[in-house]
């Protein structure tokens, strides 16, 4: 199994002049577009797309921010986000021939060749001799199987710059694609001799020297290729394959396993060790790669036989059964599948069934009329699947953006998954430190809303505020009158020693308080993070005083608070190795069920008596997201960012709640607008979803 040979992108390289203005009292835009430029050129993409937002802002009908905005994106891994910033710069100046390259760029990665075209065939009108554009362009044309247009541009490429290696080894491709291994050869020989450390050369020479069967030859292309590059893991699988055609079995293994180290989900090195690891009798080991893959691709129906082998191998025949019986829905002629699930059923002690599926086994190969009926029946279907796909149109493509949209929501399920394995806090610590700075995106970010808007004492001190501007919330409540000032605050601040004893004193001391100090007691037991009491003392304010919506805002957000921290607990105990039963689990969820949707009757009420209050209809979204109500979740978020377009959170928890009902566009431009407002963990989702 051959991976296909890559051809990478050719991109400009960015150069940014700096001169010094003057200052003023004023912002000055070039100052401000200088100073994102520099930015740029230091990789800080997040720092330059705050100067890029503050340009425009000053001058929202200029072009070049948009265009920078757009690199910076770019540099973020926000495709999207990038594509649609370059398209107002052009839209605004039709002349900026670069904003028309980035955006090229932007939509060959979306998949969007025959625009992608468009713009370069624009760029290549101003400037024809545009190594990036004529390269790009050939690739496009080359992938589209249009070797005419392919040919012409390689013409143009190799005369106006006869010394660029890479177009040599397009056209090797491209040759390569016709048929003429011995043309290729030859300009893969000559791009390797403009410049012997290009990967890619290496490696088609040593495709073309596999198809030949030379595989001692392949092996030294792909040997010198690794010491140029040794973090690609198509170099170990192909690499692999040849050893394993040579009999060096653990050199195949050991290639195979870089390969899966370096990508985890690398489905051909997954694919190839199992079968190497049944072959040599590391049969957990087999199914264990098996079981990635199937989880990747849930119709691959290669690994799940295979899966069906091992389990049965191993006695798991629960495992195995299910597996075949998948198989057999769907292939009912394939007699192997009937013959092991036979096996599998006798493992179980289901005598019946195994007598049974031995037996269609037996007909279908020696009946005749058994055959002709279970051929029948899988041509039946597949003339099903088959109308299936020519309805796809006609259905207004149903059937494919249903298929689309399963493949988002078990990528975001993997990537939530993912992100279990580091803690909350831990991650947001690393932020601190510097994470949300540079190459943000290859920074792991918790994939979970924001926190919930809270009543506090004190406010959090923060480098950067995750709202789009700053704005008191407070005052809207109307909050009882005290001896301290409370705010309504994005998650409790870390109290230190002498607040935490304070806060603990005045808890003590309520008996000696009057019954109307009811609310602050319930404040002072917030600052400690007793959330349990805290919703014990709110239901006797709200029972005293049924209309103040302070109370029931963070009634609501306690209860939310005080689940998960019982939650965390049984998490904890888990991990330890508590047994804990299906039953207390089942329990769990029933009272979750009950607490978020207790909490979802408080933040109707706050916005009853507060209409259009943004903290409570934040947390209304997040207690619907929590119990898996996505599209009431998008309702309320929707509803909140026309209130207010700077809300950066309320962008992130709807992006998060599309990619969960699987509409990944939706999500990407949500966390594009995110990022862009300042939730710069918005830039590791992205990639993460891509």
């Amino acid at each position: 199994m051959r991976e296909r040979i890559r051809l990478r992108l050719w991109q400009t390289t960015i150069l940014v002049v700096c001169h010094l203005l003057p200052a003023h009292a004023q912002i000055d835009p070039a100052r401000v577009m200088t100073i994102g430029q520099n930015a740029i050129l230091f990789k800080d993409y997040v720092l330059a797309i705050q100067y890029f937002n503050t340009a425009i802002r000053v001058d929202s009908t200029s072009a070049r921010p948009y265009y920078w905005r757009a690199v910076a994106k770019y540099s973020l891994g926000d495709v999207r986000g990038a594509e649609q910033d370059a398209s107002v710069s052009i839209g605004r100046n039709p002349f900026i021939y670069d904003a028309y390259y980035l955006r090229a760029l932007t939509r060959h990665t979306l998949g969007e060749d025959s625009l992608a075209l468009q713009d370069y065939r624009v760029v290549l009108a101003d400037n024809p001799d545009n190594r990036g554009a004529l390269h790009n362009a050939a690739v496009l044309y080359t992938s589209m199987k249009d070797t005419v247009s392919a040919r012409r541009l390689l013409d143009h490429l190799h005369r106006y710059h006869p010394d660029y290696a890479d177009g040599y080894l397009i056209d090797g491709g491209l040759r390569l694609q016709q048929g003429d291994t011995i043309a290729a050869q030859g300009l893969f020989e000559k791009a390797l001799a403009l410049s012997p450390s290009l990967t890619n050369a290496h490696l088609s020479m040593a495709d073309i020297a596999y198809s030949r069967r030379k595989y001692r030859e392949a092996e030294d292309y792909l040997d010198k290729a690794i010491r140029i590059n040794a973090n690609e893991p198509i170099l170990y699988t192909n690499r692999a394959l040849i050893r394993y055609q040579q009999n060096n079995m653990r050199g195949a293994m050991g290639d195979y396993t870089m390969a899966v180290e370096l990508d985890p989900n690398n489905l051909i090195a997954r694919y190839n060790r199992a079968l190497l690891r049944t072959q040599v009798g590391e049969l957990n080991g087999a199914l264990d790669d098996f079981s990635r893959v199937v989880m990747l691709q849930p119709d691959n129906y290669f690994a799940i036989f295979n899966r069906a082998l091992v389990a049965n191998e191993l006695g798991s025949y629960t495992l195995a059964k299910s597996d075949l019986t998948k198989i057999i829905n769907r292939y009912p002629t394939f007699v192997p599948a009937f013959a092991e699930r036979s096996r599998a059923n006798m493992g179980l002690g289901q005598t019946i069934e195994a007598k049974k599926d031995n037996y269609l086994a037996s007909k279908m190969m020696y009946d005749p009329a058994t055959r002709r009926k279970a051929e029948q029946q899988q041509k039946e279907m597949s003339e099903l699947l088959k109308e299936d796909a020519e309805n796809m149109y006609a259905e207004g493509g149903a059937r494919q953006v249903r298929d689309e949209r399963d493949d988002n929501i078990r990528k975001f399920r993997l990537l939530v998954y993912n992100s279990r394995e580091k803690g909350y806090n831990e991650l947001y610590a690393e932020a601190e430190e510097g994470g949300i700075r540079g190459r943000v995106q290859d920074r792991e970010m918790p994939v979970e809303p924001m926190p919930l808007f809270t009543l506090s004492y004190y406010m959090k001190e923060e480098a950067q505020p995750r709202l789009g501007k700053e704005r008191d919330y407070s005052g809207e409540l109307h909050l009882p009158t005290s001896d301290r000032k409370i705010y309504v605050v994005n998650d409790l601040p870390v109290l230190n020693q002498l607040q935490f004893d304070y806060h603990m004193s005045r808890i003590d001391s309520f008996p000696q308080m009057r019954e109307q100090d009811l609310f602050a007691l319930a404040m002072d037991q917030v600052m400690v993070s007793d959330h349990a009491a805290v919703v014990a003392t709110l239901d006797r304010v709200i029972a005293e005083h049924p209309d103040q919506p302070d109370a029931y805002l963070q009634r609501g957000v306690s209860r939310i608070k005080d689940f998960i921290n019982k939650e965390t607990v049984r998490h904890t105990q888990i991990d330890l190795g508590v047994d804990v039963s299906k039953a207390d689990l089942s329990k769990d969820y029933l009272l979750k069920k009950a607490t978020y949707t207790s909490s979802i009757e408080d933040f109707r009420k706050v916005l009853d008596l507060v209409p259009g209050y943004l903290p409570a209809l934040y947390n209304l979204a997040y207690a619907h997201y929590g119990l898996g109500q996505y599209h009431e979740a998008i309702s309320a978020l929707s509803d909140l960012i026309i209130r207010d377009p700077s809300f950066g959170d309320a962008f992130f928890a709807r992006g998060l709640a599309y990619y969960a009902t699987g509409d990944k566009e939706k999500g990407d431009r949500d966390m594009s607008r995110a990022g862009a407002l300042g939730v710069f963990g918005s830039y590791n989702i992205i990639k993460r979803m891509q």
